[in-house]
C-alpha cells in the first residue's frame, strides 16, 4: 500500500484552494466553500483536506477514547421504553418489547405506588441492562430494595435533582449504595437538548454536572473508583448528522481527561456509559414517513459516535394520542436493520480518520471545554442556561425566517395530515414549553 501512494504525488492544502479557487471562476472563495452552522456557532469549510483532521495514532479502547470505549465490537442496547401507571399492562409491555428485539428497558415512573413483583414478574434482569427514571423518594425506596443483593445485568437510576418536583435529596444518593444498581447518578443532557442547546452546550452541562457529581462523591469519602462507575450521562440525538457523530466523540475525550486527572486506581473507570435519545424537536405529527428517515440518520449518528445505549422514542409518544403500535415497532427496528442488515456493530468506529468527523470533534471539543471552564469558573449554570434560551430562540427564528427547511414541517407538508396534537409539557429546567418548530412558527 505504501508503495501504491508513493506513484501519486500529494497535494497541499493551499494546492486545493489554489485549484477550487480556479473553478468558483470568480464567486467569492469565502462565502461559496466556508460554511458557519449559525445554531453551532462553529465555521468550517465544504471540503477537508488532511491538514484539517489533526490526526493522531489513537486506537479504538485506548485513552483519551475519542474513539470509543469499544475494542471488539461496536455494540449497543435497544432500549424499550415502559410508562409504568398500572403494574400489570406495563409487565406485558416490557415482556412484549424484550420479544420483538429490545436488549434493555427503561421504566419510567409516576409518583404513584407500583406492586414492583408483579410489575418485573418473569423478567431476568440479569441478562438485560435496566433504567429507571423516577421522580419520588417512595419510588426511590422501593426500587432500592427490589434491586439490592440481586443479581442483574446493569440497572441504572435516572433522577433529576434539578426538577422542581423531586423530593429526593442528592444526599440519598450520594450515601446509597446497592450490589443490585450499578449506576445511580444521571446526567440528564438530554433535557438540555430537548430545550433548544447546541452541541456544544449540551457537552459543557454534562462535564459541569458529571464533575460535580463525582466532586461530591469524593468529598463525603467515596472512593474514586467506585464514584466514577456511579455516573452515566443521557444526550439528546439531533438532526445534524456529522455534528451529532461527533458529539459523542468530543464528550468521551473531555470527560475522560476530567477522569484521569483524580487518578482512578483502575484506568477502565475513565470509561463512561452514554445514553443516546431521540428526541421531538424535529419530529411531525402529520407526517410519520419522513419520522422515520429522521430517525433512521439520527439513531446511525448514535452507533457511528459509539453511542452504549440507544433510546429511539416513538415519534409520536408525547402526540395527545400516545404512542402508536406502528411508531413503536419502527422504534426498535430501526436499530434491529443497523445491527442485523447493515452490520454497524461489527466495525469499531467506522468514522475514525474522516478528515470532516476528527475536525469538528476537535472543534467541538475545543469549543465546550472552553465553555465547561467559563461555568466553573462563575460556580453555577445560569450564564449557560440563558445561552441556551438564546440558541432556543435562534433556532425558532431561523424556521421562521425559512432559512432552515424541515421537510414535512415547514416545506411539503403531508396533504393527508392526522389531526394529532402535542401534549402540553414543560421543561424541568426553564419552565418554557417544549420547543416544537412546528408549533412554534404555525
Amino acid at each position: 500500500m505504501n508503495k501504491l501512494f508513493e506513484n501519486f504525488p500529494k497535494s497541499s492544502k493551499e494546492d486545493w484552494i489554489q485549484v477550487l479557487t480556479k473553478e468558483l471562476k470568480g464567486a467569492d472563495f469565502e462565502s461559496s466553500l466556508i460554511k458557519t452552522d449559525e445554531i453551532e456557532e462553529l465555521k468550517y469549510p465544504a471540503f477537508f483536506h488532511n491538514e484539517d483532521a489533526k490526526l493522531s495514532d489513537e486506537t479504538p479502547g485506548v485513552f483519551p477514547y475519542k474513539r470509543g470505549f469499544f475494542s471488539e465490537l461496536n455494540d449497543w442496547s435497544i432500549v424499550g421504553e415502559v410508562r409504568v401507571n398500572d403494574a400489570k399492562s406495563a409487565n406485558q409491555k416490557a415482556l412484549d418489547l424484550l420479544m420483538k428485539g429490545n436488549s434493555a428497558l427503561h421504566f419510567e415512573f409516576s409518583e404513584q405506588q407500583v406492586d414492583l413483583d408483579l410489575l418485573f414478574a418473569g423478567i431476568e434482569f440479569e441478562y438485560i441492562k435496566t433504567i429507571i427514571s423516577f421522580t419520588d423518594t417512595s419510588t426511590f425506596t422501593a426500587v432500592k430494595n427490589y434491586f439490592d443483593n440481586k443479581k442483574c445485568g446493569e440497572v441504572f437510576l435516572n433522577y433529576n435533582p434539578l426538577a422542581t418536583e423531586n423530593t429526593l435529596k442528592n444526599e440519598d444518593l450520594l450515601s446509597f449504595e446497592s450490589q443490585g444498581i450499578t449506576r445511580n447518578f444521571e446526567v440528564d443532557a438530554y433535557s438540555m437538548q430537548q430545550a433548544g442547546a447546541n452541541c456544544a452546550q449540551e457537552i459543557a452541562f454534562s462535564l459541569n454536572l458529571g464533575h460535580s457529581y463525582l466532586f461530591q462523591q469524593t468529598q463525603l469519602g467515596r472512593f474514586v473508583d467506585d464514584a466514577l462507575l456511579n455516573i452515566h450521562f443521557t444526550f439528546g440525538i439531533g438532526s445534524s448528522y456529522l455534528f451529532e457523530i461527533a458529539k459523542i466523540r468530543a464528550f468521551r475525550l473531555l470527560w475522560s481527561k476530567i477522569a484521569r486527572s483524580y487518578s482512578p486506581e483502575h484506568r477502565c473507570n475513565e470509561t463512561v456509559q452514554i445514553t443516546s435519545k431521540s428526541g421531538f424537536l424535529n419530529k411531525s405529527l402529520k407526517d410519520p414517513y419522513t419520522n422515520l428517515l429522521r430517525q433512521t440518520t439520527e439513531v446511525m449518528s448514535a452507533v457511528l459516535g459509539g453511542a452504549n445505549h440507544i433510546i429511539n422514542q416513538a415519534y409520536d409518544k408525547n402526540s395527545t394520542a400516545g404512542s402508536s403500535e406502528l411508531a413503536e415497532r419502527m422504534a426498535t427496528n430501526i436499530s434491529l436493520i443497523l445491527k442485523e442488515e447493515s452490520y454497524l456493530e461489527k466495525v469499531l468506529d467506522a468514522v475514525g480518520g474522516s478528515y470532516a468527523i476528527e475536525s469538528l470533534t476537535e472543534n467541538l471539543a475545543d469549543k465546550a471545554w472552553s465553555l465547561f471552564q467559563e461555568i466553573e469558573s462563575s460556580g453555577n449554570l445560569n450564564s449557560l442556561l440563558e445561552q441556551i434560551k438564546t440558541t432556543a430562540s435562534k433556532r425558532v427564528e431561523l424556521h421562521r425566517e425559512k432559512k432552515r427547511t424541515l421537510i414535512g414541517i415547514t416545506k411539503f407538508p403531508n396533504p393527508d395530515a392526522s389531526n394529532l396534537t402535542w401534549k402540553e409539557s414543560d421543561s424541568a429546567y426553564f419552565g418554557l414549553n417544549s420547543l416544537i418548530i412546528e408549533k412554534e412558527i404555525n
